[in-house]
């Protein structure tokens, strides 16, 4: 282990990282996420500077630090969505057909090439069948696309995790107890989105009106007031049995649009304005130091421990599920078409739409389940496979920023030549 001086200069520097690694986003339109995580794989499962080889203390945290991760990023995301420019039911027509055909196709796939069982192939085949809440939502701060798109696909990477989460647990509870029902599956999906949703909104309401009561002796803590509401938030959806980041995430939206969805409770909102754009602001540094630790602590629980497979087959079978991947995203667009202002084939919107498939926290999630149920399994195989499937569906997206950028710079300055023309 590290002594404290170390520790601390770690720290440090990750922190520094970060924000260079944000910097050069602006200027040369580096993905933050993938060098992160390669901090992480640097210090976690290759140097082990962080904890000891063998140990599982990373792991042991990961529902911690995952939970706080989440609550941060999405509570931010909420804040910056316009909910009247959020089209919700096109937003659903493109992502949930596109996530059960994904984690369909996935399925089939993992089963042919591993050769388990049908069911353990779908579990992680869903897991890993929509793109992460914490890559696009970070992303999306500093990408420029228009706000009808920017919103599709925010929501997107948010309401996947209901794919990626209600599904394999509810594969998982069929392998344990070998019966499943529909009650009980209308159920988790209306927990899921729908109490889960109302905790948020109820949240919002009353949050605001104490804001306003308490303007006076609240303003100069009204950040640190709120990010603890929406931690209390989180907790106590999870306990009860609720989803948290739904939760947290319709809070953060019903919070920044209330003024703008009830023109009649103006007066109750006069004060409390300030507090919007101080919370917003205060959000963005929080959001930013939450992130940056999250994607190397995401590097730093990757396993290179792959069970009865070699180390290079995984990697073949991630490579070969992150194209897939691709593949389908890419034949997903035409839904997408009205959402494009330019309607040119090598756009910018089109490009990042096309590579916006990194995989984040729900497949971890998924993956620390089955390591802990009762299910046999070889569980350094299935760690392995789906750790590097998110590292390379990062990867990818990494790249596809670079195709972004260009598109994104060359439309920039074939706009400055229009207008200079007019």
């Amino acid at each position: 282990m590290l002594d404290v001086t170390t520790l601390f200069l770690i720290f440090s520097g990750i922190v520094f990282l970060g924000f260079i690694l944000n910097a050069l986003f602006y200027k040369l339109k580096i993905l933050v996420t993938l060098p992160l995580m390669i901090i992480g794989v640097l210090i976690g499962p290759i140097f082990h500077l962080i904890v000891p080889q063998g140990s599982s203390i990373l792991l042991d945290i990961a529902s911690l630090v995952s939970s706080i991760a989440i609550a941060f990023i999405l509570f931010d995301v909420g804040l910056r969505i316009d909910i009247s420019e959020l089209e919700l039911f096109k937003s659903i027509r493109f992502f949930l057909p596109l996530a059960i055909a994904t984690g369909l196709v996935l399925g089939i796939i993992i089963g042919l090439l591993t050769g388990w069982s049908p069911l353990l192939s779908l579990i992680i085949g869903f897991a890993l069948a929509g793109p992460s809440s914490a890559v696009f939502p970070t992303l999306s701060k500093i990408a420029k696309i228009n706000v009808r798109l920017n919103n599709l696909l925010v929501f997107e990477s948010v309401a996947s995790d209901s794919v990626q989460l209600i599904i394999p647990l509810i594969l998982i509870t069929l392998i344990q107890t070998n019966t499943i029902s529909l009650s009980g599956v209308a159920t988790s999906v209306f927990y899921f989105f729908v109490l889960s949703s109302i905790l948020g909104v109820i949240s919002a309401f009353i949050w605001t009106f104490i804001l306003q009561a308490f303007h006076d002796y609240s303003k100069e803590y009204s950040w640190m007031l709120t990010i603890t509401l929406v931690i209390a938030n989180y907790g106590v959806a999870q306990f009860l049995g609720l989803n948290g980041a739904v939760t947290v995430f319709v809070f953060g939206i019903m919070f920044s649009n209330l003024p703008k969805l009830f023109k009649s409770f103006d007066k109750y909102f006069y004060n409390v304005r300030p507090e919007f754009s101080h919370i917003t602001e205060y959000q963005k540094e929080i959001t930013f130091f939450i992130s940056t630790f999250f994607f190397v602590y995401i590097g730093a629980i990757l396993s290179f421990n792959t069970g009865a497979f070699s180390l290079w087959y995984i990697f073949l079978i991630g490579i070969i599920i992150s194209i897939t991947i691709l593949i389908i995203r890419r034949l997903s667009l035409p839904v997408l078409e009205e959402f494009f202002v330019r309607k040119d084939k090598k756009s910018s919107e089109r490009i990042l739409s096309t590579f916006d498939i990194a995989r984040g926290l729900s497949p971890i999630i998924i993956a620390l389940l089955l390591v802990s149920s009762s299910i046999p399994i070889d569980t350094n195989a299935v760690l392995g496979l789906i750790f590097i499937s998110v590292f390379l569906t990062n990867v990818i997206e990494s790249i596809g920023i670079f195709f972004y950028a260009g598109a994104a710079n060359k439309e920039q300055r074939d706009d400055t030549v229009n207008f200079k023309n007019e």
